[in-house]
């Protein structure tokens, strides 16, 4: 099972399997029921990104050079990021409102970024996703990680 909605920017999933599982699960799984195929645009959308990560790994490399940055420079600051070592990083903040607020403050500056608050996570858990990609510039990060350390501060996060 796998999904296509991060990694390779499309929206859908699949579950590779032999005929008698995917229909049985077809037929059983009460969420697929009401569920559609992938667009015939996602499937593009897949398969192009595929060719770029074929063809251009340079970016992969990039992308993990700067993970690795990123990660680096939210540990020095305070930050939880817990045992992540992905491109998406979690910084838990383990607050709703503050996990809220610090969303707000962080769009407001110019960085977006996705809260998880309670019921998607306990409240004891509550983060926001910072999440990069091959496109994003040292120079972007250095920004996002200035704005990152103002309100931390300021919120009593770090």
């Amino acid at each position: 099972m796998g999904t296509f909605s991060k990694s390779l920017a499309a929206l859908g999933g699949f579950i590779a399997s032999d005929f008698e599982t995917i229909n049985y699960i077809k037929h059983h799984s009460r969420s697929l029921i009401f569920s559609a195929s992938i667009t015939p645009a996602s499937a593009a959308t897949v398969l192009a990104a595929l060719e770029i990560v074929k063809n251009e790994p340079e970016r992969i490399k990039h992308l993990w050079d700067i993970t690795w940055y990123a990660l680096e420079n939210f540990k020095r600051l305070g930050f939880d990021t817990g045992v992540s070592q992905t491109p998406i990083i979690p910084l838990y903040i383990r607050d709703n409102m503050k996990t809220l607020r610090l969303t707000k403050y962080l769009l407001d500056e110019g960085v977006f970024v996705n809260p998880v608050v309670s019921p998607a996570v306990s409240k004891d858990n509550t983060l926001i996703r910072f999440s990069l990609m091959a496109t994003h510039t040292k120079e972007q990060v250095d920004f996002a990680l200035e704005k990152f350390e103002k309100a931390g501060k300021k919120l009593r996060i770090i």
